[in-house]
């Protein structure tokens, strides 16, 4: 692990997929407190950063020690009169370096920022993660200003691509101690691969998530913005990187990410959202408004915004374009879980 001082600042914007694109994503806001992850997750695009490419020692994490800069602009950020969330996990992992902070700057991440974000009732800060780092978070007071959000997946898949991290098991350990101390809890089932034996997989783990009733839970598939770049940074890094076989030669119909083929996905995602109990908010990650059309999903908000009427969605014309109700299902066959290299005339019949 490395630290430093952070130059830049700590709260950005992100960039989003572009003004012309059909990829249902908004200009959300983001903590930097850190960069990069001790986990070795095969699929991460932290591999493809062009800082991490040049810095490869800090990928595995690098932690900014400047907090007093880092409070001053918080502090100012929670001014604003717009009610805002704000994400703690977008380019690291959000908990795992929690005692690094405690080491070198006095306190655990969570204890600098946690009790801003408690005294106001105005903005929302959500740490996502798949650490198991809970245990300097569990004595604060919990408020609902802030949500701790799990990235999860089929157990299978975590064993095969997920190496260094805590099993979704523990995940949902971890998160189902954090609901039953008052804190808010959120899932995002992602990236769902499907492997040979997908459906007993994540019906397993949406079971879990069922029974922990989340208020959202956001579903997303594996991508890449290149795969062939992702592919030779994982195997160049020492990960698995058979898993971006299930990519497809050709992008998404926005031209944004390499995916799985688009009936796979659909497949993937009616699955869930038909095992998933009725009160629970689903939503989809970055995906083509052609996809939410597909699977029949109505917007409610999605994991890094507020809800359906955080203030950054009104800046963007996607909406009018998402169904109002769910779409009935069409009949889709089964889907092998590599896919046809035919997929661009596989795109076209689905979205003509």
């Amino acid at each position: 692990m490395k630290y430093g001082q952070r130059a830049s600042n700590f709260i950005r914007r992100f960039a989003g997929p572009g003004e012309d694109s059909n990829i249902v994503c908004f200009k959300f806001w983001q903590l930097v407190p850190a960069g990069g992850c001790p986990f070795r997750c095969a699929y991460c695009f932290l591999q493809t950063v062009p800082w991490f490419r040049f810095n490869p020692d800090e990928l595995y994490g690098l932690v900014y020690t400047n907090v007093d800069d880092m409070v001053e602009e918080l502090e100012k950020w929670l001014q604003d009169a717009v009610p805002k969330m704000l994400i703690v996990g977008e380019l690291q992992d959000g908990l795992v370096f929690d005692t690094a902070f405690k080491k070198v700057a006095g306190k655990p991440l969570t204890h600098w920022i946690i009790p801003l974000f408690a005294a106001q009732k105005r903005h929302r800060l959500i740490f996502l993660t798949k650490s198991v780092e809970i245990r300097h978070a569990l004595k604060l007071e919990p408020t609902d200003r802030v949500v701790f959000s799990w990235s999860v997946n089929a157990e299978e898949v975590a064993r095969r691509w997920e190496h260094g991290a805590p099993l979704p098991s523990k995940r949902f350990a971890a998160a189902e101690t954090m609901k039953s101390a008052g804190w808010p809890i959120r899932f995002r089932l992602d990236p769902m691969i499907p492997y040979e034996d997908w459906q007993n997989g994540y019906a397993e783990a949406i079971d879990r998530i069922n029974s922990l009733e989340p208020e959202m839970i956001t579903l997303g598939s594996l991508r890449a913005t290149s795969g062939k770049s992702l592919r030779s940074a994982a195997k160049a890094n020492g990960r698995n990187d058979a898993i971006f076989d299930y990519l497809t030669e050709e992008k998404d119909p926005s031209g944004f990410k390499y995916r799985l083929p688009f009936k796979t996905q659909v497949e993937l995602f009616r699955f869930a959202v038909k095992q998933l109990k009725g009160n629970i908010t689903p939503a989809l990650c970055k995906e083509d408004v052609s996809l939410w059309k597909e699977v029949g999903l109505k917007f409610n908000g999605c994991h890094c915004l507020l809800g359906e009427k955080d203030p950054v969605v009104k800046e963007s014309t996607l909406l009018g374009a998402l169904p109002s109700v769910p779409r009935p299902p069409v009949d889709i066959q089964r889907v092998g879980s590599i896919p046809d290299r035919n997929v661009a005339t596989v795109l076209k019949t689905v979205l003509i």
